[in-house]
């Protein structure tokens, strides 16, 4: 074996700057030139870590969604409820991931009842178009009539599972996720314009119904909006829990 051979390649390290593979005892990019700090590359190993977390969460929750949404054996009240608090749980777990930080966001800062009451118009309002637009769509353009938690129908206490299970553990466990993990993490990665943006999309697409995307985007920028604006949880539970009370009304009568 020839000494060449016996020597190490060293691992290769990404430019904090372009991304291109460079020696990790340079101290400039041969790509670009940006000169490469250590804070730089800790700051690049954070992000990473920060987005493979990410990652994670939502795949957990994708697939649970997936599961209750195309598997038959989860459309029975039982297993649905399973997945619900498996969910809450997730979601729970990875905001305390950060407790230090997220915590912050549970302090309900600046109240206004009057805040308070624009948001639930707004919301309420919101849920009236929707119901109406995707009624609309359903009958004229795909022929069918949907009814959602149809599986609690006849079953004792059906009303009081609609409301839990449709307005209140979505607005305050899908907030915690989406809007208080999940967007907090990736304004770490990139900037708060950004950050709203992918994760209204992520929020979009669990729901696993593209006849809705076209109301489910706005309605998760506006909540990321206000969470931004707000900085705090509390506002954007309430609005998600408006408009999901409203659409389970709906559903009720």
């Amino acid at each position: 074996m020839s000494e060449a051979e016996d020597l190490e390649i060293p691992e290769q390290k990404p430019c904090v700057s372009c991304g291109a593979s460079i020696d990790p005892n340079n101290k400039f990019c041969k790509n670009c030139g940006t000169r490469q700090s250590d804070e730089d590359i800790h700051w690049l190993e954070k992000k990473w870590t920060l987005l493979k977390q990410a990652s994670l969460f939502y795949l957990i929750y994708i697939g649970l969604c997936t599961l209750s949404r195309f598997t038959d054996t989860f459309k029975t009240i039982p297993w649905f409820l399973f997945l619900e608090v498996v969910l809450a749980g997730t979601a729970v777990i990875f905001f305390a991931l950060n407790w230090a930080e997220n915590k912050q966001l549970l302090i309900w800062r600046n109240f206004s009842w009057q805040k308070l009451a624009a948001y639930a118009a707004i919301a309420i309002t919101m849920a009236f178009l929707v119901h109406y637009s995707v009624n609309w769509l359903n009958i004229t353009v795909f022929s069918r009539d949907d009814h959602y938690y149809s599986i609690f129908a006849g079953s004792k206490g059906a009303s009081f599972l609609i409301i839990l299970c449709t307005a209140v553990t979505p607005a305050l466990f899908e907030e915690l996720g989406f809007r208080g993990y999940l967007l907090q993490t990736l304004i770490k990665v990139t900037d708060k314009e950004q950050a709203v943006y992918i994760s209204a999309f992520l929020f979009a697409i669990i729901h696993l119904s593209f006849v809705s995307l076209f109301w489910l985007i706005p309605f998760a920028l506006f909540i990321g909006y206000v969470r931004i604006k707000e900085n705090t949880l509390w506002y954007g539970v309430f609005f998600h829990f408006c408009f999901n009370l409203t659409a389970c009304l709906f559903e009720l009568l």
